[in-house]
């Protein structure tokens, strides 16, 4: 695993022992961001289950202007902090150790409007039609409270088998595009206008 465009390109990133996280294949990685080629620069992003921090470190080395890396496993997080440090991108880099539904207090007490969200949950839970429902009910209150931009953008990844509807609740949020790369798929949301 490695990054691969930017500042930090080519640097190799630690990943976390066990099963406990599940790396994005760099076809799928260089294909997102090639497709946020536009809106990259200068973003806030938010890295959802950061995992190992690779999505956000790609977003930091290819010109964001901050990220925040959610995630609530302590060995997760030491990895984060580590694959940071390697990449030199610390700086504008905020690691919270919490779980992901804690993001929107958090955002109210800390404000920043964010740009780019990306969620990369594992598939067990994602799998599941009330987690899944939970999550998309945070976007849309990401959007609902303008934590997020109004030209904001939402990504869930999740396999192809996994259906996914947008609950009633979730009336703030839009499905706009959505893209399938082996067993991956990834689902673009945006603020419904």
């Amino acid at each position: 695993m490695r990054v691969i465009a930017g500042n930090a390109r080519g640097i190799h990133l630690s990943s976390v022992g066990g099963i406990k996280t599940r790396p994005i294949p760099d076809r799928v990685k260089g294909s997102l961001f090639n497709m946020l080629s536009g809106v990259i620069q200068d973003s806030c992003f938010l890295d959802l289950y950061a995992g190992t921090g690779a999505i956000g470190i790609e977003a930091l080395s290819r010109g964001a202007r901050a990220c925040i890396f959610v995630e609530n496993d302590r060995q997760a997080i030491e990895t984060v902090r580590k694959n940071l440090a390697v990449t030199k991108l610390q700086q504008n880099a905020h690691v919270l150790p919490c779980d992901v539904f804690e993001i929107v207090p958090y955002l109210e007490k800390n404000p920043l409007e964010i740009d780019i969200v990306f969620a990369g949950p594992p598939y067990p839970l994602v799998e599941k039609d009330l987690y899944r429902n939970n999550l998309l009910i945070m976007f849309s209150t990401l959007c609902s409270k303008h934590l997020i931009k109004p030209e904001g953008i939402m990504i869930l990844q999740q396999r192809t088998t996994t259906v996914t509807a947008i609950p009633p609740e979730a009336c703030s949020i839009e499905l706009f595009d959505t893209r399938t790369y082996g067993d991956t798929q990834l689902l673009f949301f945006k603020v419904r206008t």
